[in-house]
């Protein structure tokens, strides 16, 4: 399969007053898409990104924002967001009743849609959902916080997903999130992942200035 490279950089990583210079750095390197973490305090210990930081995202750039709700019942936040087409929305799937359901919405409202798994959840709901889904995303750390260190078996089951994808015949992105580092994205690669969710690990957002030269390096790691 050929699925593109990319990076989804984490908007909750840049101070408020670096977003626009960011959002710059992003349109001049045309990303793909834009890592937004949504969590309630409850289905993990943080509490982060609301409705307002995502408007003002919107009106900085036409680059599609990826909504990752680690929430509890998430099907009650998504029409909070003011979402255009194209953006995408992910959720973790024990959070809800009706994940398959949910992806169907998600998908008639023209995004993106996709499950997140994180470290203990179970593969099984991805090939229960998978002519619903256009993306995953594995979690390599547990899900509310940055920095955290890599689980170990993360890249056996960055392996296992990508098989089960294939067997399926879809051509589904499969995204990591958590401890992006060069030297780890590049064996996430070769495990077979395509997206990296990049923040606190990576220097990628270590400030604007600095943007393009980690970048390069980055992606050069991943070719």
């Amino acid at each position: 399969m050929g699925l593109t490279k990319f990076i989804s950089p984490s908007i909750m990583v840049p101070k408020i007053y670096e977003y626009e210079a960011y959002m710059k750095q992003f349109d001049e390197h045309n990303l793909s898409v834009i890592h937004f973490d949504v969590m309630d305090g409850h289905f993990v210990p943080n509490i982060m990104l609301g409705t307002s930081v995502f408007k003002d995202i919107k009106e900085m750039t036409q680059i599609p924002v990826d909504i990752h709700l680690m929430v509890n019942e998430p099907e009650d936040y998504i029409d909070m967001f003011s979402v255009t087409k194209g953006d995408w929305i992910s959720f973790h799937p024990e959070t809800t009743k009706q994940p398959y359901r949910l992806l169907q919405k998600i998908k008639n409202m023209g995004c993106r849609s996709g499950l997140v798994i994180s470290p203990g959840t179970p593969i099984s709901y991805i090939e229960e959902s998978v002519d619903q889904l256009d993306y995953v995303t594995l979690m390599t750390v547990n899900p509310g916080f940055a920095g955290q260190i890599l689980v170990p078996n993360s890249f056996e089951k960055l392996k296992r997903i990508r098989t089960l994808l294939d067997l399926h015949n879809y051509e589904i992105d499969l995204l990591v999130d958590g401890n992006t580092t060069p030297e780890n994205s590049q064996k996430m690669c070769k495990s077979g992942a395509n997206g990296f969710v990049v923040g606190s690990a990576s220097k990628i957002l270590k400030s604007p200035k600095t943007f393009k030269k980690y970048y390069d390096e980055f992606m050069d790691v991943l070719n």
